[in-house]
Parts: structure tokens; sequence; C-alpha cells
């Protein structure tokens, strides 16, 4: 996963994780909230992205915490030193290619 450019649900999921230790149903939220009307991540998606990210070491399982109202069961995920550099390897390569992008004349056909 590390050596291709990040599939846009495994970006989403790390992206959520950037501030910091979340459960699942959490960084499904955020990315809804961050691509309103984009389905880029269902809970099937979101369970298999967080299984590969763990597996590529990633992320990892956050120490629990425990907090008024949520169910000690659900387990919360957050960045490795590696998650973060990819994170940032990926931020600065979309980047790169909005502004080539932009940089580049539109035709439009009539």
């Amino acid at each position: 996963m590390r050596d291709r450019p990040l599939p846009p649900s495994a970006y989403a999921v790390l992206a959520a994780l950037a501030a910091g230790p979340r459960a699942g149903i959490d960084v499904l939220d955020e990315v809804r909230a961050t691509a309103p009307g984009r389905a880029i991540l269902g809970p099937g998606t979101l369970y298999r992205v967080l299984r590969e990210l763990r597996e590529a070491g990633l992320i990892v399982r956050a120490e629990a915490r425990p907090v008024a109202g949520v169910d000690e069961r659900q387990s919360s995920h957050e960045l490795t030193a590696a998650g973060r550099r990819v994170l940032l390897a990926e931020t600065q390569r979309l980047e790169r290619t909005v502004a080539l992008a932009r940089r580049r004349p539109r035709r439009v056909k009539s």
C-alpha cells in the first residue's frame, strides 16, 4: 500500500485519524462530513480498510480510554509514525496533481 497511490477510501481513513484516535463509527462520520454526497466509504468498506491499514503498519488499535456512554468493546484506531508519513506523502502527491491540472489549459468542446 505504501508504494502506490492510496485508494480514496484509505486516504480518507488516514486523514480522519490525523487529529487523533477515533472509533470506527467516528471515522465513518468524519469521512461522510468531509465528503458529503460521495459514497466512498460504507461500514463494510471501512472495516476492510481499517484491517488493511493495520496490516500495512499504518494504523494501530489505540489504547482503550473509557468514555461515558461509549461501549467499552468499541475499539479506536490511531496513526503510526509510518501512517503519518504516508498521509503526508499522499497529500503532497495529490496537491501536485491538482496544481498540474490547474496549470493546464482547459478545452471545452462545443
